[in-house]
């Protein structure tokens, strides 16, 4: 056999099909050929989508796999275990990552990718960068023959099912226009010699104006009338009924039920004359200028109804546009030299248009390019040396604009520089938080806070590969180089434009220190006119981030004996830190305040009360020496008295992956080289020192850079984080062409990445002082008192954070036989954490992730618990199957033609998902706020938390419409007080529901000649059209202790149909 070097993320492999039994690797992985990812029904064609086929794989986020090339909010899998973004994308052996957010860059189309495989454990010392799965994917080539296809993909709502939401809400089936075109050609230039490959792929994933329903103030609330909060009535004295048990009160408590035991909840007070009640919650207090002057506009609409839920639509239209190409030269220079070279370009454009101007229109562009040469050179039979280059560039830009007509409406509302950051709404929040991490609730909010993303991300990349093989070695050594720039504009989460949030503090029964009862609502305080926090973002400019990480490997497989062959690898790894191009970034030291940077002369503290002290142009510590190092050990063995049709493999690896960390963390936003990020929260007061006229109040001395800023900290010992890996399978030969592997997978993680509250206050025992609760400052900046108070938070950045996964996991593989071909995978896991990290998935539909934040600074490891993505169970299934009849099948082969172009050709493609819940986390609404600044506040759980009803039916208890499911009791969840963290787990103890689905390809090929074959497809997405349930994307089913939590109202995608034509030549 002769020996081929192809890419650098392959093996060394024999030209004839490698054995149905894998006797010499211990990696764990699953190949997909380009027929069987051709023949598969995606949705939308998004290739990504067959990562969720292999064992271990899942996604709380299914629905985002099928919104098509959509580089900014494109899903990926969790793989055994770790978080999304922590996957390693590679094509044709060249980087195919978004490096700041670690998203996917470009994306083929499923006709030009010549084979997809994913690692998901113990990798070979070749690759590095990873925790999760290494998805490697390939790009064809040209041959001697002429080849190619040509493809229309069509879907049409007139074509799909009724959303569950929809059909209950009486509204009608979303609009929907998708086409997906384009075509593919390869051949040769000279034959033998010169190849090339062309491809095209063209999308408009359009969806035309549909209704979405949301939560506008009724007119009695309009009119300061909020007796609907309470769904108990209330008493002779205007008290509402309405209670939740006390804090160390089992409960259940009836309506009305007496004190201690039973707290008033719902009831409103009134802060302007001693906090005394509102009877029936009827505020007799005049109302705020802004809030009249919103509730007279003619852009906020009119409630229909006396409901609360749905009581207002409008209609939003949202297009995903691409047009994409490949070209790919093949150039056989001798018979030892090859040389590809690939160039893949992708443009994508996805505006969403909103009829309600109040909510600004949306935008995203994405124009991608990923370039890649590579040079192998056959030295002779037994080495190999492959070298290569590549550029992977991707730029993103996306954000919320407002229309011309709307003009400077926040000051026109009455609001003091409410348009100081551009013409538009700021966001006006109702449920409480930060303009940055808005809360959830009943009451939609209105306008935008702004938040504009300007990303340019370049990645260079320089490789080189060799081969040797001596006697029963076989050597694989190399280097990689990667350099990234990045030049970006962020605005910070708080958006150009800002917000002001009304988090009922101040329309509760104490808003100096409020109690467990969750009384006060935030439209009430709107309506008064009565802030919980203000603030705004970052206005400009572009900065650069530049890093570099080299590596080296080297492996050895190694055929100790005929049935045993062990794998012996290292690879290093080193990281240099970010730096700024210009030197325009600054850290601080986490315990006197000052501030770090590489030439403080380029430093304006102005009137900051700290100084400058030289830093490293990275500000923190590099990685390299001995923890860089990285060792990849396993082992295969087939046992002689089993027939050589087992094989028992056993591995344990080390792998690091540096995070993306996103740009909201990162230092050169910090000031002064950025004006500042401003936030402003009212906590422990009785009345905020600002009302909604006085707006976004100026901060501090104009002449201090930092005064009420959010200053960004990285750790000086930041690091990627270290994943040890190891496995144990079995893997039994069933046939000729059939396998099934069982095997235990482990994983343990450290030095996650985490964002870390630094200027959390410390919560002290009784004793400490005179009246309890006790609090203190954060130890972090305490050198420097007057500077910790001079700034309004700290987001830091530290790799603290870690992780456990254990699984056993089953497949059962079917080789294309006799017209079929079928895999089967299941996964038994239990994966566990402190953190579920800064930049997963926040659209999640079907989970709740925590806050990435600790809810306790000084106490991480009590939020250690199960992960947000951990399904107990997971099965996935596809299979290609060609019905054997018609022409050259084994029945019907003698059929005249025409018989066999109706009843002939046919085959049926299925792929099956199923999984068990998520354990979905629970938030307190912030109503009683904490005087200890926790950003990660959980409710208590009482007795009976965790009880699930399941699809249990929910009314709207004013207008009795039926309104979804109540999915758990949520009479246990009670509002912490002030000066205390909720005893609930940061996941849990609630499982979210599960997922089922069946999407189904039924296919038709009409043979035209020899080399011309024409298929008819049609795919169903959700054949079944099974009603999916998502958790509701505002936060209120998990956000206690309001009225809706546990409420279920949205639901996954129902069945959709596409029709395709494809002509194969």
């Amino acid at each position: 056999v002769q020996m081929k070097m192809g890419k650098v993320t392959e093996t060394v492999e024999v030209t004839s099909t490698a054995p149905i039994l894998q006797t010499e690797t211990t990696q764990v992985s699953n190949i997909i050929d380009s027929a069987t990812n051709d023949r598969l029904p995606l949705a939308t064609r998004n290739y990504v989508q067959l990562t969720l086929l292999a064992p271990g794989s899942v996604s709380p986020d299914p629905a985002n796999f099928n919104n098509g090339d959509n580089t900014a909010n494109g899903a990926r899998p969790y793989i055994n275990g770790n978080r999304e973004q922590a996957n390693n994308f590679i094509l044709d052996g060249m980087d195919n990552n978004q490096v700041s957010d670690n998203l996917l860059g470009y994306t083929p189309a499923p006709d030009a990718i010549q084979e997809f495989n994913l690692i998901t454990q113990n990798a070979s010392a070749e690759f590095g960068n990873f925790q999760g799965g290494i998805i490697s994917t390939s790009i064809k080539s040209g041959t001697n023959s002429f080849h190619g296809d040509l493809w229309e993909y069509f879907r049409n709502d007139n074509l799909n099912s009724n959303s569950w939401e929809n059909r209950f809400g009486g509204a009608p089936r979303n609009p929907l226009r998708w086409n997906m075109f384009g075509g593919t050609i390869g051949g040769p230039v000279v034959k033998n010699k010169l190849f090339f490959f062309f491809d095209y792929q063209g999308q408009r994933f359009d969806h035309p104006a549909s209704t979405s329903f949301i939560n506008v103030f009724t007119d009695a609330e309009r009119q300061g009338n909020f007796g609907d909060i309470c769904t108990s009535g209330f008493d002779g004295s205007g008290i509402c009924n309405d209670r939740v048990p006390a804090a160390n009160f089992t409960g259940p408590c009836a309506s009305g039920a007496p004190g201690p035991n039973c707290l008033v909840t719902h009831q409103l007070y009134d802060p302007l004359h001693g906090n005394t009640a509102f009877a029936n919650n009827i505020i007799t207090d005049p109302i705020d200028g802004v809030a009249q002057a919103l509730f007279s506009s003619p852009l906020y609409p009119a409630a229909t109804g006396n409901g609360r839920e749905s009581n207002a639509s409008y209609t939003k239209t949202q297009a995903f546009d691409t047009n994409q190409y490949d070209i790919k030269i093949d150039f056989n220079v001798t018979t030892k030299d090859h040389i590809f070279g690939r160039y893949s370009h992708a443009k994508q454009h996805n505006p969403t248009i909103n009829s309600l101007a109040l909510l600004g229109t949306g935008f995203s562009d994405a124009p991608i390019n990923n370039e890649v040469v590579d040079w192998t050179h056959t030295f002779s039979s037994t080495l190999l040396n492959d070298a290569r280059v590549g550029v992977n560039y991707v730029k993103l830009h996306n954000g919320t604009a407002f229309a011309n007509s709307i003009g400077n409406l926040a000051e026109q509302l009455g609001i003091a520089n409410g348009n100081h950051g551009g013409p538009g709404l700021l966001f006006l929040g109702f449920n409480g938080g930060t303009p940055s991490n808005p809360g959830g609730g009943i009451l939609t909010g209105m306008g935008s806070s702004g938040v504009t993303q300007r990303f340019n991300d370049a990645v260079i990349q320089l490789s080189d590969a060799v081969v040797l093989t001596r006697g029963r070695h076989v050597f694989h050594t190399g280097f990689e180089a990667w350099r990234y720039r990045l030049n970006s504009f962020y605005s910070g989460n708080s958006g150009s434009l800002g917000g002001i949030l009304y988090g009922g503090a101040f329309t509760s029964e104490n808003p100096v220190s409020p109690g467990p009862g969750g009384n006060g609502y935030g439209g009430a305080d709107f309506y008064l006119g009565l802030p919980n926090a203000y603030g705004e973002g970052i206005t400009c400019c572009v900065w650069g981030h530049r890093s570099t990480t080299w590596a080296g490997y080297i492996q050895d497989d190694w055929r100790l004996k005929t049935n045993l062959t062990v794998n012996l690898g290292v690879r290093y790894e080193a990281f240099a830190p970010w730096v700024e191009k210009d030197d325009r970034q600054v850290n601080f030291d986490l315990f006197t305040g000052e501030v770090l940077a590489p030439n403080c002369s380029k430093v304006n503290l102005g009137t900051a009360p700290t100084t400058c002290r030289k830093g490293s142009r990275g500000l923190y510590n590099g990685v390299y020496g001995g923890k860089a190092f990285q060792p990849r050990i396993g082992f295969a063995w087939t046992p002689s008295a089993l027939s050589g049709k087992t094989v028992v493999r056993g591995a344990f690896s080390i792998s690091s992956y540096l995070e993306g960390t996103g740009t909201n963390l990162r230092l050169p936003i910090n000031p002064p080289f950025t004006a500042a990020e401003t936030l402003v929260q009212y906590k422990g007061v009785a009345l905020p020192a600002t009302n909604s006229e006085g707006g976004l109040a100026p901060v501090g001395a104009a002449s201090d850079p930092f005064a009420g800023s959010l200053v960004r900290v990285w750790d000086p010992n930041v690091q990627p984080a270290l994943t040890d890996q190891w496995n144990l399978t079995i893997q039994q030969q069933l046939s000729n062409s059939s396998t099934l592997q069982v095997g235990y997978v482990g994983q343990h993680g450290t030095h996650l990445m985490v964002p870390m509250p630094y200027l959390q206050r410390q919560l002290l025992p009784n004793s400490a002082c005179a009246t309890p609760p006790c609090t203190a400052p954060s130890v972090y900046f305490s050198g420097n008192p007057t500077f910790q108070s001079d700034i309004s938070q700290i987001s830091g950045t530290a790799s603290v954070g870690s992780m456990r996964y254990n699984a056993l996991q089953a497949v059962f593989q079917k080789r294309f036989s006799q017209g079929l071909d079928y895999q089967v995978a299941y996964t038994f896991s239990k994966c566990m954490t402190d953190n579920s990290g800064y930049y997963g998935t926040w659209s999640s539909t079907q989970g709740a992730p925590a806050s990435p934040y600790f809810q306790n600074l000084y106490d991480p490891r009590a939020d250690w618990a199960e992960c947000y993505f951990d399904a107990k169970h997971i099965l996935s299934s596809y299979a290609v199957y060609e019905i054997p009849f018609g022409r050259s099948k084994r029945f019907g082969h003698n059929i005249n033609k025409a018989v066999d172009a109706v009843a002939g050709g046919w085959s049926i493609n299925p792929i099956i998902s199923l999984h068990t819940g998520f354990p979905l986390a629970l938030y307190d609404s912030g109503s009683a706020p904490n005087d200890v600044n926790s950003r990660g506040q959980r409710p208590n759980c009482g007795t009976g938390s965790g009880r699930v009803f399941g699809r249990k039916n929910a009314f709207d208890p004013v207008s009795g419409a039926y309104i979804g499911y109540q999915w758990f009791d949520n009479t246990p969840y009670t509002a912490t007080g002030a000066e205390q963290f909720g005893n609930c787990p940061a996941q849990g103890p609630i499982r979210g529901p599960g997922y089922a689905n069946v999407d189904l390809s039924l296919q038709k090929n009409f043979t035209i000649s020899e080399r011309f074959r024409l298929q008819f497809r049609t795919d169903f997405l959700n054949a079944f059209n099974r009603v999916n349930l998502n958790m509701s994307d505002d936060g209120s089913t998990t956000t206690c202790c309001g009225g809706t939590m546990g409420l279920i109202k949205v639901s996954q995608d129902p069945r959709n149909i596409q029709f395709a034509l494809k002509l194969y030549y």
